[in-house]
């Protein structure tokens, strides 16, 4: 019985730990937290979508994968999902691709061979010891080859399209012998966007997948590791106050986030301790409901007496700062005037006032 509770044991602890257990994703990604959008309208397409704009945009994702686990990875998807609504997919590369691992076409050979014998013999006995005879052999033979060529099988390994209804687009790519899931991945996106656009924000998300065995040295499964999000601001190339609010807003969402984790306790916690709210809290024991954003929204004032001073400033900059952001995304009118030589954009002695309010 000690030997059959033992035995279950081992088996319970090499089931529990067939797996390798990660401090860290051991699939790394990094996104720039600021891309240039170049514009690349053509004649047609300003015909055809009046109010509208061609932009382009390169948005670079770099890989990193454990080392461990370089053979087991077999799969990355990406997913970029512009915030505006009026932002339009118009094209993407790369495409859907498909790959042989053979270099050329397959060829086979058909080969037929035909032979023909024959032998007449004849002897005739005039005596014993006199007589004659004579043998005709006849042989033929045929040859054919046919050769065809056949097409190799191919196999996935770029997936690409829309999402959303075109606003959005997804990259997924598939491990193969001639390729690398490891390393930059460089994604070309074209936007339609509203003609006074200059500034606006995207989710971009990243996915892996890696095959890894259910028990040691038994069979494998797929397994996908949690997604990552980050945030990106993309800004007319060439535009200086545009790439001044773009590169403010992310500054100030990544203060703000920062800020939120290290107060976290706090922001649970805290009240205001007057007597009122004291009093308030022994009848009405219940916690504030919501995010930090949504209870500012409801009741400023309330909720700023119960925050951290740190954490009501660092609200405020980013609402500020989003604002400035949502003034370039094209949904209203600009509270500026458009310049459309970028020689003068590009040298305009524009600033933004930073300072706390």
């Amino acid at each position: 019985m000690v030997r059959f509770v033992c035995t279950l044991m081992a088996f319970s602890l090499i089931a529990t730990n067939s797996a390798p257990a990660w401090a860290a994703s051991p699939v790394q990604f990094d996104v720039g937290y600021l891309t240039a959008a170049r514009d690349v309208t053509s004649p047609e397409f300003k015909h055809a979508r009046p109010g509208y704009r061609l932009l382009q945009m390169d948005v670079l994702i770099s890989t990193m994968v454990d080392s461990r686990i370089s053979e087991d990875l077999i799969e990355t998807t990406f997913f970029i999902e512009p915030h505006n609504p009026r932002i339009q997919i118009e094209d993407f590369s790369p495409q859907t691709t498909l790959q042989s691992p053979y270099a050329g076409n397959i060829s086979t050979e058909n080969r037929t061979e035909l032979e023909l014998n024959g032998k007449v013999s004849a002897k005739d006995a005039i005596t014993p010891t006199l007589g004659g005879d004579a043998s005709v052999g006849v042989s033929r033979k045929h040859s054919s080859v046919e050769k065809v060529d056949i097409l190799p099988e191919l196999k996935l390994v770029a997936a690409s399209g829309t999402i959303h209804r075109g606003r959005g687009v997804f990259f997924r790519f598939n491990r193969s012998k001639q390729t690398s899931l490891e390393g930059t991945t460089a994604l070309g996106i074209v936007v339609a966007v509203p003609e006074n656009w200059s500034a606006d924000t995207m989710t971009v998300r990243c996915r892996a997948k890696i095959r890894q065995p259910v028990v040691p040295g038994g069979p494998t499964k797929e397994v996908d590791l949690p997604e990552i999000r980050y945030t990106v601001a993309i800004y007319q190339s060439g535009d200086r106050y545009a790439s001044q609010v773009a590169d403010r807003y992310i500054q100030e969402e990544a203060r703000w986030q920062s800020i939120q984790r290290e107060y976290a306790d706090e922001i649970h916690n805290r009240r205001h301790d007057s007597p009122l709210d004291y009093l308030t809290s022994i009848v009405r024991p219940d916690r504030p409901s919501g995010s930090v954003a949504e209870r500012m929204q409801r009741s400023p004032e309330k909720t700023s007496r119960e925050l951290p001073s740190p954490v009501v400033d660092a609200y405020y900059r980013y609402q500020e700062a989003k604002s400035l952001l949502d003034s370039c995304n094209g949904l209203r009118p600009l509270v500026r005037a458009q310049v459309t030589d970028e020689t003068a954009v590009a040298n305009s002695s524009v600033s933004i006032d930073t300072q706390e309010k």
